[in-house]
């Protein structure tokens, strides 16, 4: 019976820290999450961005340096659609992963830079030989994504100084 009590006690522990991680983020919990200030120039920021999004295999889609406006896209494409949809009757045909960056001037040495990382996907149903697709966009909010991310930006901006 003792034991018992350990065990309902140990569910009781896992049950309430599993909600407590699927806590909704607030708008500050994702501004914390997705923005970094730089103490280097704009233009040291701003180029140290597209090569960053060169160097992770990103094709960049936009680069407007009077907005600060960067994006990048990178594409996969997927061979075991069939195989998913015989299986379980859903797959994803098309994936891609989309980084915007907004790059903002504080000051003449001060940088601000946030970050939304965003998932697209085609997925494909398949049901009583009907074939549905649809397209699937999810901002991503995993705050280790983000923290890799905007480290290898500062590591980027440390390379570039020293060419300098």
């Amino acid at each position: 019976m003792h034991s018992l009590y350990k065990y309902l006690g140990l569910l009781a522990c896992l049950f309430l820290s599993s909600c407590s991680l699927l806590k909704e983020l607030t708008s500050d919990d994702i501004t914390r999450m997705t923005s970094e200030l730089f103490d280097n120039s704009y233009d040291m920021v701003f180029y140290s961005t597209l090569s960053l999004l060169q160097a992770e295999r990103y094709t960049i889609i936009q680069a407007d340096k009077e907005s600060g406006i960067i994006r990048g896209i990178q594409h996969v494409e997927r061979n075991d659609v069939e195989w998913n949809l015989k299986a379980f009757g859903e797959a994803t045909e098309r994936e891609s992963t989309e980084a915007v960056f907004l790059v903002l001037p504080l000051s003449e040495k001060r940088t601000e830079v946030k970050l939304s990382l965003y998932r697209n996907a085609l997925m494909v149903t398949r049901q009583n030989g009907h074939t549905q697709k649809h397209d699937s966009h999810t901002m991503l909010l995993t705050e280790s994504t983000y923290d890799k991310w905007l480290k290898k930006l500062k590591d980027e901006i440390k390379r570039r100084e020293k060419l300098l």
